[in-house]
């Protein structure tokens, strides 16, 4: 009978040379190395949000209330960059549309031509509602749209 270990067996023989030895090493530390950056990368995203490159497109056309020309679309997009929660980019709606589809913004946040119009229509009789805009891309990646749904108001 024959032990698993004896000197004549094919697995001892195979685990006497280095580069046998060196083989299962590395077949062992290239899963566990995979693991360990996909871990890293994804370990806490919400930390670097302000680097998530976002456009920011203002199309309010403004309004007139009391006698004056009011555009808060333009207050909006103020406080969307000097808040600085995400990384900002504002730009114009085709340089908006052609980032989205290379990949270069993450989604798209649009103040609608009528929002100001919108706001000032809330005191009369046919008010209609404000929106904003948000278009998201998740060929870019899954992982980034995720993280702005909660970051915008919905």
């Amino acid at each position: 009978m024959l032990a698993w270990n004896s000197h004549g067996t094919e697995l001892s023989r195979f685990s006497r040379q280095r580069i046998t030895r060196a083989a299962i090493a590395v077949m062992l530390l290239i899963p566990l190395l995979y693991g360990a950056m996909y871990v890293w990368a994804f370990w806490d995203p919400t930390t670097r949000m302000d680097a998530l490159p976002v456009a920011l497109v203002n199309q309010d056309a403004g309004a007139v209330r009391d006698g004056k020309h009011v555009s808060f679309g333009t207050e909006v997009v103020d406080e969307l960059v000097e808040d600085a929660s995400l990384g900002w980019q504002v730009t114009d709606a085709a340089t908006a549309t052609a980032g989205l589809n290379t990949g270069r913004y993450y989604f798209a946040v649009t103040v609608p031509s009528d929002f100001s119009a919108s706001i000032v229509a809330l005191g009369d009789d046919d008010p209609t509602p404000a929106s904003i805009r948000v278009t998201y891309d998740d060929t870019n990646s899954f992982l980034a749209s995720t993280l702005g749904k909660p970051a915008l108001p919905q």
